[in-house]
């Protein structure tokens, strides 16, 4: 899995930092991609929209904005929620969130390992949260003013 992180610039303020990633052979970032698919859920991806220019802007990525531990203990997996609508992510801190994607959860389930698409989604967070956590560990980012700087990744598996 390969992939190229990237700062969201419309969104990223004083506050917050906001990234996302883009896949290997693809265009938009995962956070596009996730816009593009939800169209349906206008007010949600609008109430999202809001959230993250209000992180980036003002307030900063407060951790009780998100429901965290939604990937493996200590990866720093978390879900941003408008109604049904389930956004993904890495909380780095709360300058650092690089968003992945989501989806709708339906009422009829309780948790997103029993929805296919969701459990996708929560599965490539979980790859990309640890790849990056590694690349941070060792040094390759570094978490500097509020910025990941990426001093040496070659996005390689």
């Amino acid at each position: 899995m390969n992939f190229v992180i990237e700062e969201i610039k419309e969104l990223s303020g004083d506050a917050a930092s906001i990234y996302s990633v883009t896949m290997e052979g693809e265009e938009i970032t995962l956070l596009e991609q996730f816009f593009e698919e939800n169209a349906e859920y206008d007010e949600e991806l609008t109430e999202i929209l809001n959230k993250l220019y209000v992180m980036g802007k003002e307030t900063g990525c407060r951790w009780d904005n998100f429901k965290h531990n939604e990937g493996s203990p200590g990866d720093g997996v978390s879900v941003l929620k408008a109604g049904r609508l389930r956004l993904y992510c890495l909380y780095v801190d709360s300058t650092i969130v690089c968003f992945g994607s989501g989806g709708y959860k339906s009422p009829e389930i309780r948790a997103y390992q029993e929805d296919p698409e969701l459990n996708e989604r929560v599965e490539q967070m979980k790859a990309i949260a640890e790849r990056i956590n590694k690349a941070i560990k060792e040094k390759d980012i570094e978490i500097k003013d509020g910025k990941l700087n990426i001093n040496y990744w070659d996005y390689e598996d």
